[in-house]
């Protein structure tokens, strides 16, 4: 197949995705987010309190680490929320930021963001529809972007685009900037779950048939995808990354995630160059 040819299928994948996803984001959009049985449907209560709850945790899980790992005392200036869906992290970010961009493929996901931060009164964060490329301008034009996060979300991304996306943020990190994203490095589930990922990233007619079917196998309307360690590490060298954190997290039966949190170099390409492009990579326990 031609790089025309493929980079069309992955166009292709991207958008059905897509689709799936804002249907997610107009049925159950709590559940899109955090896939628990709690989440579903109408949530309220506790329930709902808790949702909310874990997105402060984790950004405080991810920023604790940061400082503890790569830059003590870090606050963020403008901090850029890839895939930010109803605003779970977007929020707590912006409370821990000068400033704070969410970015998501679903309007819908992107007009409940707005509505989450105007419910919690948090003016210093805005929400915008991204596409297959992110606009540099719109992301950035409130100064430089000094934290990239994402977390749940390029699992949902055919590897293809998803790299070309991840090499995107990190274009957007300016030099000494830091961030956070997490990968599907091996998905979870049994054989039966794997073959039918399989028929429907090689079969766009499969695909199709299983976005409407309404068999318990396609609950799980959108797709997850594997990405390749090496490879991430290879973009993150590509953008003067100097200094990674690994941590390995399980993911469902048989599945793992890898969660990676980096420093890119504060100098300038050529400087990067006569360091002798060295990245330091270690595993977190």
């Amino acid at each position: 197949m031609t790089g025309s040819a493929e980079d069309e299928r992955a166009s292709r994948r991207f958008e059905s995705d897509v689709e799936s996803w804002e249907s997610l984001a107009r049925s159950d959009p709590l559940w899109a987010v955090l896939s628990s049985e709690e989440f579903r449907g109408s949530v309220g209560g506790e329930a709902k309190a808790r949702f909310w709850d874990s997105g402060e945790e984790h950004v405080d899980h991810v920023l604790s680490i940061l400082r503890h790992e790569l830059r003590p005392g870090f606050e963020p200036g403008v901090a850029l929320d890839f895939g930010c869906g109803v605003g779970r992290n977007l929020v707590p970010l912006a409370r821990r930021s000068g400033w704070a961009v969410g970015l998501d493929a679903s309007a819908t996901m992107v007009d409940r963001a707005r509505a989450r931060m105007a419910e919690c009164g948090v003016k210093n964060a805005e929400a915008l529809v991204v596409g297959r490329r992110i606009d540099p301008e719109a992301a950035g034009e409130l100064g430089p972007v000094d934290f990239v996060h994402s977390v749940l979300v390029f699992q949902h991304i055919v590897a293809t685009e998803g790299f070309a996306l991840f090499d995107q943020l990190l274009d957007l990190l300016c030099p000494g900037g830091l961030g956070f994203c997490q990968f599907h490095c091996k998905n979870p589930g049994g054989e039966t779950q794997r073959v039918l990922r399989g028929l429907r990233l090689r079969h766009d007619w499969f695909n199709t048939f299983a976005l409407k079917s309404r068999v318990p196998l396609f609950r799980d309307l959108v797709m997850l995808y594997e990405y390749d360690m090496a490879e991430l590490l290879f973009h993150l060298a590509a953008h003067r990354v100097d200094d990674v954190v690994v941590e390995r997290t399980t993911a469902g039966p048989g599945g793992y995630d890898a969660r990676l949190y980096f420093a890119k170099f504060s100098g300038s390409a050529e400087e990067f160059e006569v360091a002798g492009r060295a990245m330091k990579v270690r595993m977190r326990p």
